[in-house]
């Protein structure tokens, strides 16, 4: 009988003081569907025309150089990993968020931020609130932009956010 109470008495003090204010979470192992975009069409008229002499360039034995490097992605101030850790300590997701997938789809512009985020898929109001709210940090929006053969083109790109 003693034994009892004071396994009870132990688990409600050990629920007592391991309140969280936040849910836990992790984040997916990487970017995914990324893809890069023209954000116009007279941007888009160019690139064909770089794609097109680049071809025809290389069909006649000549080889890539700057102007032909056909993209460089966008990148985060020191790194994707760097944008991780600041995406991971910027979410406040609330204790009694649900558990499961949040996912997000991020677009990179071409004027080195964020141009848009839009959750498509969320386990609650109040995660995906918490979400977006991470996402209007400023750290969040150091970027250089995409480019394909030196034209700014917009990058998109999705992260998942699992709640335990």
């Amino acid at each position: 009988m003693k034994a009892c109470l004071i396994v009870l008495i132990l688990y409600v003090l050990a629920n007592c003081t391991t309140n969280k204010k936040h849910a836990e979470f992790y984040l997916s192992p990487g970017l995914e569907n990324m893809k890069l975009f023209a954000s116009n069409k007279s941007d888009s008229i160019k690139i064909d025309a770089f794609y097109t002499n680049a071809e025809k360039c290389l069909e006649k034995g000549g080889s890539y150089c700057d102007t032909c490097n056909k993209e460089l992605w966008a990148d985060f101030k020191n790194g994707i990993a760097q944008f991780r850790i600041e995406l991971f300590k910027n979410i406040k997701l609330p204790k009694n968020a649900k558990q499961g997938e949040n996912r997000v789809r991020v677009i990179i512009g071409t004027a080195n931020s964020i141009e848009k985020i839009e959750v498509l898929k969320f386990t609650d109001i109040n995660s995906k609130n918490a979400i977006e709210k991470a996402f209007e940090q400023h750290e969040l929006n150091t970027w250089t932009s995409s480019k394909i053969y030196g034209i700014p083109v917009n990058q998109q790109f999705e992260i998942s956010i699992f709640v335990k």
